[in-house]
């Protein structure tokens, strides 16, 4: 069912738009991160990386988006010694949650996420999820949540443009610890457990405040599948280091 993802997600779509309208007079918080990486010397690559995020606050919603892009190109010399510039990993990114808060600390959710990989073997991977999510510890220093849910996945090979379509069981947690007013450590993490295969995620990063809104990050991705098309590896791994504004 080719178009069973754009269906799915249009059935969440009323659920945000409620969530918007209700939360009309409440002030976005977000950030935007841009990581820029040159590798010079005997192999010469460059990495480009950006993302952003923000949430909306209201007294029975809350609603969470992403936008991720990167680009990374690398030195080739062919076999008469001539060098070229050529594409090594492009990769999109947008993911939208609606949460609706059912007690001081506990939610109900639901999730979409697309991303299109042009080197990951797949056109593109996009699942829809709904689930229950509790704060398990929010203090001033620390701040822990966690969520489970079921929903559906769907991914479409490259090479034979054959769509696989699964159930999956979706578990996530986010933890953010203030170390000090200047420096803040955050880790987000996702396993999707599906019949064909399971991608877990993890984003790990240190913020150091430069001055206001303008903060200094390292970052740290990893995204695992244990089953991918021949041909490709099972983890992609990543270093950022840029620039983090939060408004």
């Amino acid at each position: 069912m080719k178009h069973k993802i754009t269906i799915l997600a249009l059935a969440i779509s009323p659920c945000v738009a409620f969530a918007a309208d209700e939360t009309e007079n409440k002030l976005w918080t977000g950030e935007a991160n841009l990581a820029y990486i040159d590798n010079s010397g005997n192999t010469e690559s460059t990495n480009i990386d950006f993302r952003s995020k923000a949430t909306r606050e209201g007294e029975q919603w809350r609603n969470l988006f992403k936008l991720e892009a990167s680009n990374e190109t690398a030195e080739q010399v062919d076999a008469n010694g001539d060098k070229s510039e050529v594409r090594t990993a492009e990769k999109y990114f947008a993911s939208g949650k609606a949460e609706y808060k059912i007690g001081e600390k506990s939610y109900l959710f639901g999730l979409a996420e697309y991303t299109d990989d042009r080197f990951s073997g797949y056109d593109y991977e996009a699942s829809l999820t709904f689930g229950y999510g509790r704060d398990l510890l929010r203090t001033d220093k620390h701040e822990l949540s966690a969520d489970a849910g079921v929903g559906y996945r769907e991914s479409k090979l490259s090479e034979t443009g054959d769509v696989e379509e699964e159930a999956v069981l979706r578990l996530g947690a986010l933890y953010l610890w203030k170390i000090s007013e200047t420096a803040t450590f955050d880790e987000d993490f996702s396993t999707e457990i599906g019949e064909d295969k399971t991608v877990t995620k993890s984003f790990t990063r240190l913020r150091l405040k430069i001055n206001g809104s303008l903060n200094a990050s390292i970052a740290y991705e990893i995204k695992h599948t244990d089953e991918v098309p021949e041909g490709v590896k099972n983890s992609d791994r990543k270093l950022l280091v840029g620039l983090n504004y939060t408004f």
